[in-house]
């Protein structure tokens, strides 16, 4: 059962004797429907060393006869007989053996279906001479026969293939191959990383796995190299695990499988290449956007320069191991982080060691790194991969006729109007003038074309007061000008389109329309639109309020900049204070004897008194 197994004893490069023995490769159809599929001899070589059984009688693999009689000559007579010679082709063209009464009843079926189709002229046949036919037999009849049985079951296969797909061991639809064994539960398989196979390993995943247990795990290592974000990480990993017997989980969260990962060689480094947060890199930024010129971005595009001179100065040190090793694993994301292992460097992209890591990884670290090697180097216990269910295609007709139905109902409940409206109203908000244009011809529709249904365009009933009421200033110019749109028609609040317009950028096209098609074209007056202004006018006004605006931001500067230079000049007096004026000595003396305690201010009377004694002696003495 599951929870007998060890973790430990799962490694695919030191399988116990007693597990590897147990694996059988499961063979899936396209639609994951289990077959046996039939081993080859190398396959089967394979078994046999494993279980360790040493053959010391006379066999036949092709028949699967393990042995004959002792001081015997069947084993030479059967190598001679039909059954022998059937076998070998069966198993030239990926068939299994069969025994003798299989045999017996596919000659009898065979037989049976040729009498069938002879009819007459084969029972006239044998009536003229059984001799013939005798010869007929021995010379190469039932040879004939045996390759018709043959071609019929190969033709068979190959009907089947055509429905489910050919049978194989990588039809998986997933990057596991899958294995049975009897030392696990019911519906319980082990899976192995089908990128630890290269080459013609994967046909014979079961050699492959012998051949890495016989091999001597401590002159056979593999490179992993992660990278992502301006983080990169790099290690050379042997196949031989360190001894981990009594250890339980450290203090960085490491299995006990983790532990035992014997790194050889192991590298990270770090760069600043992405902006917080932001993700991608400057370089990919660059070519979608343009290059930014802000310091940050420059010193981005210095790291990602820095970072690939410090991978490829490593992947050149470590060229002696990249060249020997088994494997090399990278991930890479993005296709200039995947260009820094293969431009110029000792890693061919032609390497059929060359691969990816088949699962999710997290942040390029060296725990990391311990970990995906765990994740690869382990078998795994899933859940027995199950047939995919071939939905019937009746229900989702029914569900088609009635969805068209009912569609088509509903596009018969809308009227003409109403489809006029859903085409009308899609060219204007796309702008699509010329194709509005000739909609408008192709179907005969008045320009002042009433939208449908009035209840949802009661405040918008005509385009052009769609238009300008969703501030489409060029459809706007167009209705008018080139459709020549009425702009005195109001909607049930008794608006005209002019009214609707709430950018100035909108009024300027009514006024530019109404200067291009002159003032008797219309009633100006009874629309409400402002005076007619030409395209100069128009711009000259622009030119002139944008001078304004300047005049008035270089006004406002100004003022913000004096009204700076005195908060500033206030600042400076607040800190250094508005000063005092200097009073005079009794003043002074009288202001710091009251900021003195009672023994300090004794003090200090006393050495008064102590100076004047002293002067005064000093003035008689001088006298």
């Amino acid at each position: 059962m599951t929870e007998k197994i060890s973790k430990n004893d799962l490694y695919v490069y030191g399988l116990s004797d007693d597990i590897l023995s147990s694996l059988q490769v499961l063979s899936f159809d396209s639609d994951l429907n289990e077959v046996e599929a039939i081993h080859s001899d190398s396959e089967s070589l394979v078994e046999e060393k494993v279980k360790v059984k040493v053959k010391t009688v006379p066999s036949c693999n092709s028949c699967g006869i393990e042995s004959f009689p002792e001081n015997s000559d069947d084993h030479r007579l059967h190598f001679k007989t039909d059954l022998h010679r059937f076998n070998i082709k069966r198993t030239i063209n990926g068939l299994r053996p069969v025994d003798a009464e299989q045999f017996e009843n596919l000659v009898q079926s065979q037989e049976n279906t040729t009498a069938d189709d002879s009819g007459s002229e084969s029972s006239s046949n044998e009536e003229s001479g059984e001799d013939e036919g005798d010869t007929e037999y021995v010379n190469g009849g039932h040879s004939d026969q045996l390759t018709a049985i043959l071609e019929a079951e190969l033709q068979d296969l190959n009907l089947k293939d055509s429905e489910t797909g050919p049978a194989s061991h990588l039809n998986t639809q997933s990057p596991l191959i899958f294995m049975r064994s009897e030392k696990l539960s019911q519906g319980k398989v082990f899976g192995v990383y089908k990128s630890l196979f290269h080459g013609n390993e994967q046909d014979s995943p079961l050699k492959s796995i012998y051949s890495w247990k016989k091999q001597e795990n401590t002159q056979h290592f593999s490179v992993l190299f992660m990278i992502g974000g301006g983080h990169f990480a790099g290690a050379v990993i042997s196949h031989q695990r360190i001894a981990t017997s009594g250890n339980s989980m450290n203090k960085s969260n490491m299995s006990v499988q983790e532990q035992a990962v014997q790194v050889l060689e192991q590298k990270t480094f770090h760069r600043y290449t992405t902006r917080r947060k932001q993700g991608g890199s400057q370089s990919a930024n660059d070519n979608a956007k343009g290059k930014a010129n802000s310091a940050g971005s420059s010193l981005r595009r210095y790291n990602e320069a820095a970072l690939k001179m410090d991978v490829q100065a490593l992947l050149k040190k470590w060229e002696p191991y990249i060249s020997k090793c088994d494997n090399i694993f990278i991930r890479a994301n993005s296709v200039a982080d995947r260009k820094i292992f293969l431009e110029n460097t000792c890693i061919s992209k032609t390497d059929s060691r060359l691969k990816s890591f088949p699962f999710t990884t997290m942040r390029p670290t060296s725990n990391e790194l311990r970990r995906a090697w765990t994740q690869l180097s382990y078998l795994s216990i899933s859940d027995k991969p199950q047939p995919k269910v071939k939905k019937t295609q009746i229900e989702p007709t029914k569900e088609k006729v009635k969805s068209k139905a009912a569609s088509s109902e509903v596009e018969e409940l809308k009227s003409e109007e109403e489809l006029h409206t859903e085409k009308l109203i899609s060219f204007i908000q796309k702008s699509k003038a010329p194709l509005l244009i000739t909609y408008i011809k192709k179907n005969n529709l008045d320009i002042n074309f009433r939208l449908q249904p009035s209840s949802e365009y009661h405040h918008t009933p005509t385009m052009l007061h769609f238009a300008s009421f969703h501030s489409l200033k060029h459809m706007v110019l167009v209705l008018l000008s080139n459709l020549k749109a009425d702009p005195t028609i109001t909607n049930n609040t008794g608006k005209t389109a002019w009214d609707l317009a709430k950018d100035r950028s909108v009024k300027e096209s009514f006024q530019l329309a109404r200067y291009n098609i002159g003032e008797h074209s219309t009633d100006w007056k009874a629309s409400h639109v402002g005076d007619a202004l030409s395209a100069e006018q128009i711009d000259e006004m622009h030119k002139k309020e944008a001078l304004e605006e300047e005049n008035r931001q270089k006004v406002l500067m100004q003022k913000e900049l004096q009204a700076a230079k005195e908060r500033i000049k206030e600042d400076k007096e607040l800190n250094k204070g508005p000063g005092t004026t200097l009073g005079t000595m009794s003043t002074n003396l009288q202001i710091n004897l009251n900021s003195l305690n009672d023994d300090q201010r004794m003090r200090l009377m006393r050495e008064q008194r102590a100076r004047a004694a002293e002067a005064r002696m000093k003035q008689f003495s001088g006298n």
